[in-house]
């Protein structure tokens, strides 16, 4: 999982230094494939986590709306805080508090 938060924050972040259109939609391509890596993993932990019943429907119910109103909201709030789109790159920096919880989870895990 970490390997496709760091796919997508690259994809995701270096667009904004990008001078050439033809770059910057290949990055966002590399970002979109880290996007597609993350999206089934997070459905597979919960339902490794959790037994199969109400609970689990429930939180794969709440997983998908989040999913669909966190793009939303994120992307209109952050372009309604900044005066040019290019700025929405910078939510990619939030991947790299992701990347960090993956990796002290999963080494923490190892240990125990």
């Amino acid at each position: 999982m970490s390997l496709s938060l760091l796919v997508c924050f690259f994809g995701g972040f270096l667009p904004m230094f990008v001078p050439s259109l033809t770059l910057e939609i290949v990055l966002r391509a590399i970002c979109g494939f880290g996007v597609g890596l993350i999206q089934p993993l997070s459905a597979s932990l919960i339902v490794d986590c959790f037994k199969k019943g109400s609970e689990a429907d429930a939180l794969m119910g709440i997983r998908s709306t989040m999913v669909g109103l966190g793009a939303t909201i994120f992307s209109s709030a952050i372009t309604g805080m900044t005066s040019t789109w290019k700025s929405l790159n910078f939510a990619a920096v939030l991947m790299i508090v992701c990347i960090m919880i993956v990796a002290f989870n999963v080494f923490d895990k190892k240990r125990n």
